[in-house]
């Protein structure tokens, strides 16, 4: 048959109201006609399997930008906030009560962070997003703890001395001298496990 015929029977076809043999005319022609095959398209309002593929991928690649954007701004943020603590810690002198405050404060909540961020490409490890996202924080608070820790000794720190000696001193001078750090290390720890897991599901991690 040729097209014309076969596209007579277009409507017949899809409405299978055809006799089988026109039926099977039809599918034979349109298996090896690819105009036919685009009219049959046009008319049904279907996809195909290589159009359907093109759109997933197209979508898949989107989504990747996205999440790759996202991690982006997140290392430059974190990056540009090192940057500011260690600006303030350049101004203060080695023998001032405030030598470290400012990398206690802003530098090692952000430095964290920021390391914390590099788990991130190891993201097809995880065997889901609520493992990843969770993986995230715990990564965030346990790499600021340690930075926290290594500071302590680097300036050469004692709370206990520097801070006074009752409890109610010690813990007052802790949230007037560190608060800042403590708040932004908790803010950290939330925006990973949120964000992280918002960057699971753009990369289809289910």
């Amino acid at each position: 048959m040729n097209c014309n015929v076969i596209k007579d029977l277009l409507p017949l076809y899809i409405d299978d109201c055809c006799s089988d043999e026109s039926r099977a005319e039809v599918e034979n022609h349109i298996d090896n006609c690819a105009e036919c095959k685009k009219v049959l398209e046009n008319m049904t309002g279907t996809v195909t399997k290589e159009e359907m593929n093109f759109e997933i991928k197209n979508c898949s690649r989107i989504n990747y930008w996205k999440a790759s954007t996202l991690q982006s701004v997140l290392l430059l943020a974190s990056f540009l906030l090192i940057i500011v603590g260690v600006y303030f810690e350049a101004g203060t002198d080695y023998i001032d009560f405030g030598n470290g405050l400012a990398a206690f404060n802003i530098v090692v909540p952000a430095t964290g962070f920021m390391i914390s961020l590099i788990n991130w490409y190891f993201i097809r490890l995880y065997k889901n997003k609520k493992v990843f996202s969770w993986c995230s924080c715990a990564l965030t608070l346990f790499v600021t703890l340690c930075a926290f820790v290594w500071s302590l000794f680097h300036y050469e720190m004692n709370p206990l001395v520097l801070l006074g000696g009752t409890f109610v001193d010690f813990f007052e001078g802790i949230l007037f001298s560190f608060g800042i750090g403590i708040f932004l290390t908790a803010l950290f720890a939330v925006l990973s496990k949120v964000l992280s897991a918002f960057y699971a599901k753009m990369l289809g991690k289910e």
